[in-house]
C-alpha cells in the first residue's frame, strides 16, 4: 500500500480567496483536493522489473537509489512538484542528486519523466513511450548537426532501487555557462490578442538566468503585437534583432522532421544580444499523424518570423543545403541507426510496453526509411516556401 504524503505548497493564498467567507466550502473543496491527489498517485504507480531479471543491451545503465521515504514523496510529487534527494551511479557521474517528476499530461502515465539534478547540473529522464525516446533524439542531433547548441541526449536503461522502469531517453538539460544570454519557454496562447490575454510572467517561465526581467521577451512580443498591421516595420525589427540565420535553421529542420506540437509551447526562445529559437520535446514528429503538415511555422512567432522576406530566403537555402543535397542526412541517419541499436533490447524488455514491441519495430523501420534518398514524403519533395 502506498502512503500519501501530500503536502500543500506554499505560498497558494490565491487558492483560499474565494473561499475565506465560506468555511464549509473551504472544506469541502480541501478535501477534494486530497482525494485528487490519492486518486493520481494511486493510479499512476510505477511499473518496474527485477534487475536480476533484465538485460538492457547496448544502452547505457543509470541507478537511483531513494530512502522509503524519498521514494513515498516521489509518488506524491506526481501532483505537487517535489524534489527528493537520491543517489545516482552513471557511467559519466556518480554521488547525490536531486529527482522529481516532471511533465504535464506524461505524468498521469505509469511510466513517469523525471528531472535529475547532479552536481548543479539538471537533466530530463524522459519517458520515452512507445518510441524509446527517438523521434526527440533524431530532432536535437539534427539540430545540432545544423549549427544550434541543442541538447544532447542518450539511450539509457533506468533502474530505482536495483528496479528496471524501463528505456528511457536522458537529455542534458541547456546549460546557461554554455548558451549565456537568456533563455525562455514561451506559450502562445490567443498570440493576436495577446496584449490583452496573455499575463506573462505566468504563461511564460524564464530558465535562466534566475530572476524575474523579462523585458527582453516582452521587447520581442510587443514587437510582434504592434506590428500585425505593418509589415514593413516587423522586418526591420527582425532584421536588426533575429540572428536570421539560427531562426531559418531552426525552422527548416522543425519543418523536415514535420514537428507538430509546436502551436502553442514546446520551443524555447534564447536571447543574447539577438534572438534565436532552440528545441524542446519534438517527440511528435517524422509523420507523428496521419495528416498533411503546413510547412513555414506553426505558431504566430514562426509563421510571422519566415514571412520575412530575408528569413524565408534564408530558410529555403537552409533546407537546400541540410537536407535537398543529402547535407546532413547520411550523417543523421547513420546515428539515429545507432540511437535503435541502443535502445533495441532495453524497449523490448521495458516492462510499460510488454506488448508493445512490434509497435517499436514498425517505428523504427518508418523512421529509417523517412531518412533514407528513397523514403520522402510528399511534402518534402520541393520543401522551399514560395
Amino acid at each position: 500500500m502506498i502512503r500519501i504524503q501530500a503536502e500543500l505548497p506554499t505560498g497558494i493564498d490565491w487558492y483560499f480567496t474565494d473561499m475565506k467567507n465560506n468555511l464549509r466550502h473551504h472544506m469541502t473543496r480541501l478535501a477534494l483536493l486530497f482525494c485528487i491527489l490519492v486518486a493520481v498517485a494511486g493510479c499512476g504507480e510505477f511499473v518496474s522489473s527485477k534487475d536480476d531479471e533484465v538485460s538492457i543491451g547496448k544502452a547505457q545503465k543509470l541507478e537511483l537509489f531513494l530512502s522509503e521515504d524519498n521514494l513515498m514523496r516521489l509518488y506524491s510529487s506526481v501532483a505537487i512538484s517535489d524534489s527528493v534527494s537520491c543517489s545516482v551511479i552513471y557511467e559519466k557521474w556518480r554521488g547525490e542528486g536531486k529527482i522529481k517528476v516532471r511533465g504535464y499530461t506524461s505524468r498521469m502515465h505509469s511510466k513517469k519523466s523525471f528531472q535529475l539534478k547532479i552536481d548543479g547540473k539538471k537533466y530530463v529522464l524522459e519517458r520515452g513511450d512507445e518510441v524509446a525516446g527517438i523521434s526527440n533524439r533524431i530532432a536535437m542531433r539534427a539540430q545540432q548537426l545544423a549549427g544550434l547548441p541543442a541538447c544532447d541526449t542518450e539511450t539509457v536503461g533506468l533502474f530505482l532501487n536495483d528496479e528496471y522502469l524501463g528505456c528511457y531517453n536522458l537529455i542534458t538539460y541547456y546549460d546557461e555557462d554554455i548558451l549565456g544570454g537568456e533563455l525562455y519557454k514561451a506559450y502562445f496562447k490567443d498570440y493576436d490578442n495577446m496584449e490583452n490575454n496573455h499575463p506573462l510572467r505566468s504563461l511564460c517561465e524564464k530558465k535562466f538566468p534566475e530572476d524575474d526581467d523579462f523585458s527582453n521577451l516582452e521587447n520581442l512580443l510587443a514587437a510582434v503585437t504592434s506590428t500585425l498591421d505593418n509589415n514593413a516595420k516587423w522586418q526591420e525589427w527582425v532584421n536588426k534583432n533575429v540572428d536570421i540565420e539560427k531562426v531559418a535553421s531552426y525552422l527548416a529542420v522543425h519543418d523536415f522532421l514535420m514537428v507538430e506540437d509546436t502551436f502553442m509551447t514546446n520551443l524555447y526562445i534564447a536571447y543574447n544580444k539577438k534572438f534565436y529559437l532552440l528545441p524542446w520535446d519534438n517527440e511528435s514528429c517524422i509523420g507523428y499523424n496521419e495528416k498533411g503538415y503546413d510547412m513555414g511555422g506553426d505558431n504566430q512567432l514562426t509563421k510571422r518570423l519566415v514571412a520575412v522576406p530575408e528569413v524565408k530566403a534564408a530558410y529555403n537555402r537552409r533546407m537546400k543545403e541540410l537536407f535537398m543535397d543529402d547535407g546532413i542526412l547520411s550523417t543523421l541517419k547513420a546515428d539515429t541507426e545507432k540511437m535503435f541499436a541502443a535502445a533495441d533490447t532495453a524497449m523490448k524488455n521495458d516492462p510499460n510496453f510488454t506488448d508493445g514491441y512490434d509497435k517499436y519495430l514498425k517505428t523504427k523501420e518508418r523512421f529509417l526509411k523517412f531518412l533514407s534518398s528513397a523514403g520522402r514524403v510528399s511534402h518534402l519533395t520541393d520543401p522551399v516556401l514560395p
